[in-house]
Order: structure tokens, then sequence, then C-alpha cells
């Protein structure tokens, strides 16, 4: 995602260490009495961005970029060693410590919205309010309609045969692996993954003819996960679904061919709990979208019209 920001000076820039061999790039961004909000961002291992911020009204939020391990800024760029599920939750929790906060608001798109999801679900009392868009379900469905041949794969035959003839492999597992491999050394292995996911994410946009490392350090996080079936983040999302906070909205594009509507309906449907879903017409995945851009800003406005009455009575429950 990438929205028109005019330059904005943070509040910090600050490395968390978090062991393993990983630190944590974290900036601070808006008003430094204002509703702390953790910015989750998707990938997984795409990093944060300062345009990320057009999203928010930086005189009512406190925003926190976080780069996850291996993304973005943080070091060691590209590390798979230690980085999963389970690890990134661990990382948010640890970082609601660092800074001394009680409870905070979430927000983020795709992964980052499964992750926080999770999170919400396990630590529903940290929460105060969140706000997700283009929510993807790490389920074996969610992977097989990005790489497998019955999915997105249907709708962009012709994308799809360049994303899967670039490495050899017959199966959807066996491509996965194949892209595990190359994507260490070929950079038109790298060039391929990016496209076929901004094909989906953006279709019928002029998409770049190069790709930047922080691209390459994605792609190589994103197929690890994929590889290892997001380390069973399906499980947990599932398990902990009936304990989202009641103050969690969704928005999801009809149009989202990265993270399909109906796979989050059937996943809402199991168990219905009480969150609010926000079906954008013809939403896309990416914040490019205007449509999904709009409907996103809106949707986190309101949730600070409901938290800001709460954090001025002190009153957060």
């Amino acid at each position: 995602m990438m929205l028109k920001m005019s330059r904005v000076e943070p509040l910090s820039r600050q490395w968390l260490d978090v062991g393993d061999g990983h630190l944590l790039h974290l900036l601070q961004y808006g008003n430094p009495n204002g509703i702390p909000l953790l910015f989750l961002h998707g990938g997984p291992g795409s990093g944060c961005h300062t345009s990320d911020l057009a999203l928010f009204d930086l005189q009512r939020f406190r925003v926190l970029l976080l780069d996850q391990r291996g993304a973005g800024l943080s070091q060691p760029s590209a590390r798979l060693a230690y980085n999963d599920v389970l690890h990134l939750l661990t990382d948010i929790e640890r970082l609601r410590h660092w800074l001394g906060l009680e409870r905070w608001c979430l927000a983020g798109g795709s992964f980052g919205a499964t992750l926080g999801l999770i999170y919400s679900g396990l630590c529903p009392q940290r929460v105060l309010a969140q706000c997700y868009w283009g929510v993807f379900v790490p389920s074996t469905a969610g992977r097989s309609w990005l790489y497998g041949s019955q999915g997105a794969a249907k709708r962009f035959p012709v994308d799809y045969r360049g994303w899967r003839d670039s490495v050899s492999g017959a199966s959807e597992a066996e491509l996965l692996q194949a892209y595990a491999q190359a994507l260490q050394t070929e950079e038109r292995a790298v060039t391929a993954w990016c496209r076929w996911e901004r094909i989906l994410a953006h279709p019928w946009t002029l998409l770049p003819a190069d790709y930047s490392i922080t691209d390459r350090s994605c792609a190589l996080i994103e197929n690890h996960f994929a590889c290892n079936h997001y380390f069973e983040a399906y499980t947990l999302m599932r398990a902990t679904l009936n304990r989202w906070p009641q103050s969690t909205q969704l928005l999801q594009g009809e149009e989202d061919w990265v993270c399909p509507t109906f796979l989050l309906q059937q996943l809402l449907a199991e168990q219905q709990p009480s969150v609010m879903l926000q079906l954008i017409r013809g939403g896309h995945h990416s914040l490019l979208d205007t449509r999904m851009q709009q409907a996103v800003i809106a949707a986190i406005a309101q949730m600070a019209d409901n938290i800001e009455p709460l954090m001025t009575t002190g009153v957060t429950e």
C-alpha cells in the first residue's frame, strides 16, 4: 500500500531487541497523548511505510509503525529463523509492555489483520477497538486460492502461468518449495512472485518494472509462511474467534482477489462472532483502490469517535 502523504516528522525512532537475533524497527507518529494504535502491516513481510499514516488523523492518534521480524527496516533483513506466527504475536505483547500501555487500538490489512485478530482473541482485555481490511484467512483453501491452479489462477490464467513457469514444479507445494530456493538468488523469481501478488492486489494497474530489496525480503518471508502453512495461524484464528472484542470492524472488498470475501464469510459463519463485516462494492485488496481507502479512513475515524470519550472519562470497559 502506497498512499499519498505529506512529509511528517516522527515522535521517535526506536529499536526493540526481541531476542533470537532479531531487532525490530519502531516509528511513532502523531499526538503523544492521543489514542495509542499499533499498525500491523501485511505480507507477511511487507514492512511499514510512512504512506500508511494517511489512514489516520494524527491529531487524534499516536500511531506505532512496527516492522515485524525480517521486514522493512528490522534487522537482519529477511531472516527466516525464529520468524513465525507465535513469535510475531509475542512481539506484539512485548511491545505493549515495553511502551507501558495498558490497552491500545489495532489496525491493519491482509496478513496484518490475521495477526491482529488472533492477538485480540488471545488478549481481548488489551484491545480498546480494532479495524481491519482485506482479511487473509490462512487456511489450506486460502493458500490454494493464491498459489494453486483452481483459485485466483482461474481469473488471471495468463498471469498465473507466468508465475508458475518461473520455477519448476507441478503441484502447489512443489512450486512453493521451488520458489523457496529461487528467491534466494534469482531476480527473475522475485519479479515473478511480486508481480503475481500485485496483479491480484490491484488488477488492471500499471505495475513497476523493477523490484527492490524490500520486495525480495517480503517475497522470502511470504514464501516461508506459505511453505509452513502459516504456522497453524488458521487453527489459532478459529480457536479465538468468539473472543474477538465487539469493537471490531472488518472491511472486505467484493473484488479482493488476494483474500476473497467468501473465505472470510465462511469463517465468520462457523460461530458468528459479534463483529461488523462491511463489504465494499467493487473494492480491491490494495488501498490504492480509492473505494477501499475511503472506507478504511472512515472506519478508523469512527473508531476514534467511539474511543475518545472513554479515554476522556477514564472508562475503557
